[in-house]
């Protein structure tokens, strides 16, 4: 798990992008205890996402699991049924999110198909 406080400005953020990407929000978890921060819906692919927000822009692979190891090792302990997957998105100085999918034994870089470019006054608030 992480040191100190969770990143509820950044979980926020991202479920406002995870809406204005088109991902269906199916859930808010409120539980501090739970090695993700809400779970999406994108065209019928269930994800459990964990959001981290970086002080350094290293967005690599190896930079990711050195960076995130304790997030990516909670993701990787969870027993989940087949067909739901577990990401990472990360948020760094420059303000861009980098997606990773976390699976059991990689990790792999997802592409942003959606235009990152919407202003997050552009998206309807999720409430707390």
């Amino acid at each position: 798990m992480t040191r100190g406080y969770p990143p509820v400005v950044s979980i926020g953020e991202a479920k406002r992008k995870a809406q204005a990407w088109g991902f269906m929000l199916i859930a808010v978890v409120a539980d501090t205890q739970l090695p993700f921060d809400f779970v999406i819906n994108d065209r019928g692919c269930i994800s459990l996402v964990r959001v981290r927000r970086l002080k350094y822009a290293s967005y690599g692979i190896s930079d990711i699991r050195r960076s995130c190891a304790g997030e990516i090792a909670a993701l990787e302990k969870m027993l989940v049924p087949g067909g739901i997957y577990r990401e990472l998105w990360v948020r760094g100085p420059d303000r861009h999110w980098h997606r990773y999918l976390i699976l059991p034994d990689s990790i792999e870089a997802l592409e942003n198909e959606h235009n990152d470019d919407l202003e997050e006054t552009d998206v309807t608030p999720i409430p707390s």
